[in-house]
């Protein structure tokens, strides 16, 4: 199956699960390193449980997914700011953002372990256009085993994603490993950090 049709045909499931999942690491992370009423864009929110753990603490949140149900359900999760989530994916086309603005920070949580290797310098190029000149940018990605998943993974390879964002002035600055949130002993977690210099 492909990968949006998954989300789109499994998203109330989906959103009731996500939901339900200690994200606590990852959103310590982001207060630690996000100053307070950052303009963020998540790629790829799904549910959009970041989104809502950065919107009550001040952020300025936007998002693009692919899948029209998760829109769907953005906009109803928070329906006085409909407009900042938009249909959308990486890499954008012809290098259009979904928004007529930079922010001050980028993250894609859970999704690039469904991009093709072939695509990174493109994703990569959209990110940054997506980024101001103090932006900061997190990505978490899953390792391991994904026996009998419907979706499509490849395995992600971080040396050339950090090349390519330090080639565009963004370092790595953080590397953290954790366990999976929802039990899957096969699953380890990499988020990693860049910011501009």
């Amino acid at each position: 199956m492909e990968t949006t049709n998954f989300y789109n045909q499994k998203s109330d499931k989906l959103i009731q699960r996500y939901d339900n999942t200690n994200m606590s690491t990852l959103h310590n992370l982001l207060l630690k390193y996000f100053p307070k009423k950052s303009t963020v864009l998540d790629i790829g929110f799904g549910s959009g449980r970041d989104l809502q753990f950065l919107y009550n603490n001040g952020y300025s949140i936007w998002g693009v997914d692919p899948s029209e149900n998760f829109i769907i359900n953005a906009k109803k999760r928070f329906p006085k700011i409909a407009n900042h989530f938009t249909k959308s994916s990486v890499p954008f086309q012809k290098e259009q953002l979904p928004f007529n603005k930079q922010f001050d920070a980028v993250i894609t949580i859970a999704m690039w372990m469904h991009l093709k290797r072939e695509q990174y310098e493109d994703v990569v190029r959209s990110i940054v256009s997506a980024s101001n000149s103090k932006s900061t940018i997190v990505i978490s990605y899953s390792e391991g085993n994904r026996a009998n998943d419907e979706r499509y993974f490849e395995n992600v390879d971080l040396e050339y994603i950090t090349k390519l964002f330090k080639s565009h002035n963004f370092p790595l600055i953080k590397k953290l490993k954790n366990g999976d949130n929802l039990n899957r002993d096969a699953l380890t977690w990499i988020t990693v950090i860049y910011r501009h210099d």
